[in-house]
């Protein structure tokens, strides 16, 4: 029997269940936003797309004064909870403080 591979995230993530935008190569694509912490954000989305890909998440954080704009690129690439679907993971690059403080707030908002 095997052991679980341990959990490699720095940050604790909150479980989201939001609309949020990705672009990637200049392609604007639907998605949903289904966890997020300081780091990284695992969205769903209908398109498959590289690892590596470099994207671009808007995210609307509720309480948080309007869209958030982050870069990343992607780390893990697995099949969606529906069919057609596609669970994506990416990994947050060059985050500013302003936006981590940001996420940090939506997430305590969030948890109380």
């Amino acid at each position: 029997m095997t052991e679980p591979a341990p959990d490699r995230r720095k940050s604790q993530r909150f479980t989201v269940r939001a609309p949020v935008q990705l672009t990637a190569g200049g392609e604007v694509l639907p998605a949903i936003l289904k966890d997020l912490c300081r780091d990284a954000a695992l969205v769903e989305l209908r398109r498959p797309l590289p690892l590596g890909t470099a994207v671009t998440l808007l995210l609307k954080l509720p309480g948080t004064g309007g869209p958030l704009q982050v870069g990343g690129h992607v780390v893990r690439v697995a099949p969606g909870p529906e069919p057609d679907t596609l669970e994506i993971a990416v990994l947050f690059v060059d985050m500013t403080t302003a936006a981590e403080t940001r996420i940090d707030f939506f997430i305590a908002l969030q948890t109380g």
